[in-house]
């Protein structure tokens, strides 16, 4: 049985391993997949999210999910953002329908809904696809889209992040961005050693790198200004973009803080012995965040306008500032407690700025995210 991988996985295992029985074994082995019940019953982590505005409201939308894989059969990961749309749509009384947006009909198939949600896999090939239909679905045939054309137009692509950073004034790590080569090698010549090299697309710390020396910088440029330096993506090189960013060697951990309406997550991220990146160590510690990070948090999430938005930051001793090192808006959610306080699950309550309060509940961000788009739709068509 062929194994559907949309939008999952590394670019470097070809379509072929993935269709065998012996990837569909070692899948289920590592419980990457489990059966579709069983997922079903790790959603119940956190209590169904019912909004009596939505269920009772006289004119509904439909909505299209895009399912993020793999899945296949009765087969599906755990993780997925699609189950929990699926179950938050279940649970109020809104018809959905699956949209294979990779077919050549996709643009018929999403003329029968009013509302597309996509996780969009961060791959370059992935990112690409999303941008181009999310163009024609949201400004051509006016649907509702998450990630929006803005929205995904900034995700899992870090020079456009940082455009925007410089623009808005956003208190991100010093990074320099080039297409000349000329100035790539007169930023090297000027900068402190080691700095930070990075890829324009990854995620987990994929692609970021230390550069010890001007002697490798140059020799990563001389590669990236002629044919092309290789990246962990197989298919794309690193070409013609010379990105790095400051190395802050007082900072010891990562800070990630996931913002969506009016509620706040996060905890902090330590890395491995020996290594200088925190994400995708798998190290975390959920306790209080301080108020000052909340708040820029929320400042950044509000200039970059994102319906959902994950801001990671650290913190420098030595000049007492957090810096902003990236911003994302998907991220894997393996919990319904993305925030503990004294042992106790919760969120924070940002309606008031100045007045931020901590609360007990388990959620499925994914769910509140969903219900902030559905009340949005019912605002807008007028309905009650």
């Amino acid at each position: 049985m062929k194994i559907v991988t949309r939008h999952f996985g590394s670019s470097r295992l070809s379509y072929f391993i993935k269709s065998t029985s012996w990837w569909r074994k070692r899948l289920l082995r590592k419980r990457v997949l489990v059966e579709y019940e069983e997922a079903i019953e790790i959603l119940s982590q956190a209590p169904e999210l019912i909004s009596e505005k939505i269920r009772n409201s006289k004119i509904k939308p439909t909505v299209g999910i895009v399912k993020d894989g793999p899945f296949f059969d009765n087969f599906v990961h755990p993780k997925a953002s699609w189950l929990r749309y699926e179950r938050y749509l279940k649970n109020n009384k809104i018809a959905y329908k699956f949209i294979d947006i990779l077919k050549s009909n996709w643009i018929e198939a999403c003329k029968t809904v009013d509302i597309i949600v996509w996780h969009t896999y961060s791959s370059p090939s992935t990112q690409y696809l999303a941008e181009s239909k999310i163009y024609i679905l949201e400004r051509i045939l006016n649907k509702t889209c998450f990630p929006s054309f803005h929205e995904v137009w900034q995700y899992e692509d870090k020079i456009r992040a940082n455009w925007l950073y410089e623009i808005y004034k956003i208190p991100s790590i010093p990074t320099s961005i080039t297409n000349s080569k000329e100035e790539a090698i007169k930023i090297i010549s000027n900068a402190e050693f080691p700095i930070i090299s990075k890829l324009n697309t990854g995620s987990g710390s994929m692609g970021v790198e230390k550069i010890d020396n001007p002697k490798q910088a140059l020799r990563i440029v001389n590669k990236i200004f002629s044919t092309g330096r290789n990246t962990y993506w197989k298919y794309i090189k690193q070409k013609d973009y010379f990105y790095c960013q400051e190395f802050i060697k007082d900072a010891g951990y990562d800070l990630r803080i996931m913002i969506v309406g009016n509620k706040a997550f996060g905890y902090f991220r330590y890395p491995n012995k020996g290594d200088f990146k925190a994400s995708g160590s798998g190290k975390l510690t959920k306790k209080e965040i301080p108020e000052v990070a909340l708040k820029i948090a929320i400042d950044v999430k509000n200039k970059l306008d994102s319906r959902l938005m994950a801001i990671d930051m650290l913190y420098s001793t030595k000049l007492k500032q957090y810096f902003i090192i990236e911003t994302s808006l998907f991220n894997q959610i393996d919990t319904a407690e993305q925030l503990v306080v004294n042992g106790v699950p919760g969120y924070y309550d940002i309606t008031d700025m100045n007045n931020i309060e901590f609360k007990e509940g388990r959620f499925w961000i994914q769910e509140l995210l969903l219900e902030s788009i559905l009340n949005s739709w019912l605002l807008s068509n007028n309905t009650n």
